[in-house]
């Protein structure tokens, strides 16, 4: 029996070594891939917002499902309703894609954009 690989498999970064990584690290994880060069397929598998949507959701269940909590994430989504009031409404995905004329890859960046605002006002700097 052979055995099929859909992509790359790639180790776990070493800055998440030995530390739980919350949905905040793997959104900006995402944004670096993409400003890399690589599509958000190489996070979510697709090119799409709502491969994105799929993502947290799923990621965010997981947590719960084992138990866990991320307040991190709790307290990005009480900010980004602040900061982006019609997402509220409708949906990050939604407006984002809408405001950005139908590009998928501006309307994640957009919210990748917004979650690399939120933690790097929010994380204490690290000392090397």
């Amino acid at each position: 029996m052979s055995e099929w690989k859909v992509g790359k498999e790639v180790p776990l970064a070493d800055k998440w070594q030995g530390r739980q990584v919350g949905l905040m690290d793997a959104l900006l994880h995402a944004r670096e891939s993409i400003l890399e060069g690589r599509g958000l397929w190489s996070v979510t598998g697709f090119d799409t917002v709502e491969s994105l949507v799929a993502f947290t959701i799923g990621w965010a269940s997981n947590t719960q499902f084992n138990g866990g909590t991320d307040q991190e994430w709790r307290d990005f989504r009480r900010w980004l309703d602040e900061v982006e009031p019609a997402a509220r409404y409708e949906g990050w995905h939604v407006s984002f894609l809408r405001e950005c004329g139908g590009d998928h890859e501006r309307a994640v960046m957009k919210l990748l954009d917004r979650a690399h605002e939120f933690v790097t006002s929010r994380r204490a700097p690290h000392k090397p």
